[in-house]
């Protein structure tokens, strides 16, 4: 056996074992979703008929108020999104084709903002919000959001935006388009794979989120998924069952999201960052 065939079998091996490292955690959430809580305790890693159930899901139902906390956190997701995707895309606009000091030093300040850490801006972020009068409110939880996914759409927006031929938007202006028809009619159809990548990024983020929803919004009155799944763990007992049936079910939408956005992803993601 060649010295090349012994690298690629142990290349090979090392992979598998690798995926299997990262995926173990997925079937023993998922395996378990199915499972009553002592069972899950006694054997981890496997499941029989006898031990497959129902009840976890039929719980959580109930207990997360499910379509209650979906309707929130969608509410939340589809209008930060929309917030993102236009404020951004616009910013992104400006940013690409206007040649002007004043938006450089504002691209510049929109990158910088990409590194400042989320939970050291919570707290003023938070009184911020209360001082406007939208504490509890969902709206509050949205205008975090979209703040706070903004400054990477308008990254990506304006990377792209720079690498369009600026034939284009001259011929549009010859044929008596104005700004923001040149925008609507030539920019926005090209701008589908930035899209898709902010929407999958920003929106996975804003679907998963347990900190701003546990700080601005009352989990009783106004539940999100997240924050609900987060009730099965106490303090003295945790009822993993329900929560893994709970994380299935709030992990679907954006699962089918992602299917459905997938082709876009990649394309966009490097298509944003060729002249970023």
């Amino acid at each position: 056996m060649t010295r090349r065939k012994i690298k690629k079998i142990f290349g090979s091996v090392g992979l598998f074992a690798a995926t299997a490292v990262f995926w173990l955690p997925i079937y023993y959430f998922v395996i378990g979703a199915f499972k009553a809580r002592t069972n899950i305790v006694k054997f981890p890693l496997v499941i029989n008929a006898d031990m497959f159930t129902l009840e976890n899901f039929t719980y959580a139902i109930r207990r997360m108020k499910l379509f209650q906390a979906l309707g929130n956190t969608g509410f939340i997701t589809v209008v930060s999104l929309l917030i993102v995707v236009i404020c951004g895309s616009l910013a992104g606009f400006a940013i690409a084709r206007i040649q002007h000091k004043s938006f450089r030093i504002f691209y510049s300040a929109v990158v910088a903002l990409m590194v400042v850490p989320f939970i050291g801006a919570l707290i003023p972020i938070v009184v911020l919000i209360r001082d406007i009068g939208l504490y509890g409110s969902l709206w509050g939880n949205v205008l975090i959001q979209a703040a706070w996914n903004l400054p990477f759409s308008i990254f990506l927006y304006t990377g792209f935006m720079r690498s369009l031929p600026k034939e284009l938007e001259e011929a549009a202006y010859i044929d008596g388009c104005g700004t923001l028809r040149v925008y609507g009619n030539i920019f926005l159809p090209l701008l589908k794979p930035v899209t898709a990548t902010c929407c999958i990024r920003a929106g996975i983020g804003i679907w998963n989120d347990y900190l701003v929803s546990s700080s601005l919004l009352n989990s009783v009155r106004q539940p999100t998924l997240m924050v609900a799944i987060y009730s099965f763990f106490g303090q003295y007992v945790s009822e993993y069952g329900y929560a893994f049936a709970g994380i299935i079910m709030a992990s679907l939408p954006i699962i089918i999201m992602f299917v459905f956005l997938q082709k876009y992803f990649i394309k966009g993601l490097v298509a944003g960052a060729v002249k970023g």
